[in-house]
């Protein structure tokens, strides 16, 4: 076995991260349902093939190298937004260059862990992966786990029943388990250990068919009870225009003409999206009054994205991404502030230091988190609601949904176009129904706005920039998954293993130093 050049084994680590951007919603099929989503469980092989002979030295340059292609691939879309074009490059480079630190880390580590006794590529390496997506999770601003590679089985189902026993981290370390194991087989038969080979290339399909037929059944044997109905309304407000106050008149009768189309289907709530009223809703007398009697014209509870503000006191004024919850009759009951904003978008952080970088929604200033999750009544259920970016975070998820029946998610992907961010967002937030096994509605301006049942599946979606409403039902929760129970047990008994092993085969290195 003729050992890669430096050349190709950078091109492999090119093609692993080729292979992961296209396995998930990507520039060539904006979709849910990527055709190339089977392509996770083999998109790493490439990656993992040139770590078999690494130093650790050359591990790292493989692993930024693979990040670089894989999350320079799959942000693409931040070089689309029109409205900050000339920070749309650094933001960029800065995001990708910050991600790529996790995958260098991971090669750093996989090349050393090769020299200890121990096989290669085992446990260890899926364990790790997982520990590291955990980290980049919750680390630096409140971290950004985007595009990890365990969402390329959001479109199965029956896959996503590992999600409510793991949380997304199960099918993170599923997907890169096979690719190891496969790894493993191809190390052994070009290494001419031909009888240890087949058992790597065999078992993990066999593994699968054994998931996939269990997850299948569980999904089959679910009982699942009608609880009511949302209706999802889709404006589709342009972005350049949405906060005009000339186009203000504009936008509220769009929002009345579909939400009067929703109240003739009788749903138990309506939902508007993310900042659908262009204003501080509840301190605009003018817009509050509309609202309100739109919502007594159709007698439906319904939530209002918007602005909101909070005064009074010795405090000083401070501004909210915010939610209303308007009862049947018109008056609001609760408002929800968003807790997870987005850095450099909705608040800069350390902005002393930083004051040149205004966030990218600049017209609204800097937002301050909200005090807690809330849930609010609708009908024979209650739903927690939570904006946009919170969405992609399981532990946000699992705290917002500890006391609903139902989680709404409202957002405003207009920012980027008909990229495939939109789908890459939706596909995250599929996860975390799947997670929760409770029934998801989101609602977006522009799309993709959809709805799933408790195990995940997608019950209804819009297309992208389109005027439209979405009517559909609600199921009962079948109960509480192992993942809202328990919590981050996986991935931080990944990090467990990960420690075991290490100090066991350090020990183990000592007492045999000749190997």
């Amino acid at each position: 076995m003729n050992p890669l050049s430096k050349r190709q084994s950078l091109g492999f680590c090119l093609l692993s991260g080729l292979l992961v951007c296209l396995s998930l919603p990507n520039f060539l099929d904006k979709t849910l349902t990527p055709w190339g989503a089977p392509l996770a469980w083999i998109a790493l092989v490439p990656f993992f093939w040139v770590l078999r002979e690494a130093s650790p030295g050359q591990g790292a340059l493989f692993g930024w190298v693979f990040g670089l292609a894989q999350f320079g691939g799959i942000l693409y879309w931040i070089l689309f937004i029109k409205e900050v074009q000339y920070l749309c490059l650094p933001a960029w480079l800065a995001l990708v260059l910050y991600q790529s630190l996790f995958p260098l880390l991971l090669g750093w580590a996989a090349a050393g862990w090769r020299r200890r006794p121990g096989d290669f590529l085992g446990l260890w390496i899926p364990a790790l992966w997982v520990g590291m997506e955990f980290i980049r999770t919750h680390w630096l601003f409140g971290g950004f786990p985007w595009g990890q590679i365990g969402y390329a089985l959001a479109p199965y189902p029956s896959f996503l029943v590992l999600a409510s026993l793991g949380g997304v981290y199960a099918l993170t370390f599923l997907v890169v388990w096979v690719n190891a194991s496969f790894a493993r087989g191809l190390v052994f038969f070009f290494g001419g250990e031909k009888g240890r080979w087949p058992r790597y290339w065999l078992l993990p399909p066999v593994l699968l068919v054994l998931i996939f037929g269990w997850g299948s059944w569980r999904v089959r044997q679910t009982p699942l009870a009608l609880k009511g109905s949302v209706a999802i309304v889709q404006p589709d407000i342009d972005q350049s225009v949405k906060w005009d106050r000339a186009y203000a008149d504009e936008t509220y009768r769009r929002l009345e003409k579909w939400t009067l189309a929703a109240g003739r289907g009788k749903p138990d709530l309506i939902l508007w999206p993310e900042t659908s009223a262009p204003s501080f809703l509840l301190w605009t007398p003018n817009d509050f009054k509309r609202v309100s009697g739109i919502v007594r014209r159709v007698g439906t509870p319904l939530l209002a994205g918007c602005l909101d503000l909070s005064r009074g006191g010795q405090a000083p004024e401070a501004d909210y991404n915010a939610a209303v919850h308007f009862r049947p009759d018109g008056r609001p009951q609760g408002v929800y502030r968003k807790r997870h904003l987005v850095p450099f978008g909705e608040y800069v952080p350390f902005q002393k230091y930083l004051w040149f970088l205004g966030p990218v929604v600049r017209d609204l200033g800097s937002f301050q988190p909200g005090p807690s999750y809330c849930s609010f009544p609708a009908g024979g259920f209650t739903y927690s609601p939570v904006i946009c970016y919170e969405a992609i975070f399981p532990e946000d998820i699992r705290e917002a949904c500890a006391g609903a029946d139902v989680l709404v998610n409202i957002s405003n992907d207009a920012w980027y176009g008909q990229t495939a961010c939109a789908y890459q967002h939706a596909m995250m937030a599929v996860v975390r129904a799947a997670e929760e096994r409770k029934p998801l509605f989101r609602c977006a301006n522009t799309g993709v706005s959809l709805a799933t049942d408790p195990l995940g599946r997608i019950l209804g979606q819009t297309p992208l920039f389109e005027q439209t409403l979405l009517t559909l039902p609600v199921y009962e929760s079948p109960g509480p998954s192992v993942y809202a129970r328990g919590g981050h047990w996986f991935p931080w008994g990944c990090l467990g293993w990960v420690l075991a092993v290490w100090l066991f085969s350090a020990r183990l290195k000592r007492i045999r130093p000749h190997e």
